[in-house]
């Protein structure tokens, strides 16, 4: 009985898995921006306004939230690799006006983030708005990105900074 039930669990999750990657390819459909080589795991958030996210052939994100307003953009390069649990976000709230309050509603800052090609972001990486990350830079676990770095180097920590740039 055991071996029967094992078996029918297992079936059940596939085709729950084919419901799901069917799910995700409709969803995705209405990302322009996105190329249809790339690859999108199944617990990837994007919120903002579908025009303003652009992610490159060949990358591959696995389970992260991408945020965005109407004025910044999101731009993900060619052959990245973005790991578990990363945030990418281009908008923020204001320290004037975080909240709605008597002041009136909520202020938002939103700035581009520019992600080259053949990038390697670590799970759980944080990169804040206005940050432009060069080519061929890795980034390492648990990182908080708060500037911009240039192509070829490797970073890490809270904040990020440079570790090696001997990387070619």
């Amino acid at each position: 009985m055991y071996k029967l039930i094992n078996y029918i669990s297992f079936k059940i999750d596939e085709q729950l898995n084919k419901i799901r990657h069917r799910a995700q390819k409709y969803k995705l459909q209405k990302y322009r921006n996105i190329h249809n080589s790339s690859k999108i795991g199944l617990n990837v958030q994007f919120i903002g306004p579908e025009e303003q996210f652009y992610v490159g052939e060949m990358t591959y994100i696995n389970e992260a939230m991408l945020a965005t307003g109407n004025k910044a953009k999101i731009k993900i390069g060619s052959h990245c690799a973005i790991g578990y649990r990363v945030s990418i976000k281009a908008l923020t709230h204001s320290v004037n006006n975080p909240s709605v309050n008597k002041d009136g509603s909520v202020d938002h800052v939103e700035k581009d983030i520019e992600i080259g090609d053949s990038c390697w972001i670590g799970d759980n990486v944080y990169i804040r708005e206005g940050v432009k990350i060069g080519n061929r830079v890795t980034i390492g676990a648990n990182s908080v990105v708060t500037k911009s770095f240039p192509d070829d180097v490797i970073v890490a920590g809270v904040p990020a900074k440079i570790i090696n740039s001997d990387k070619k």
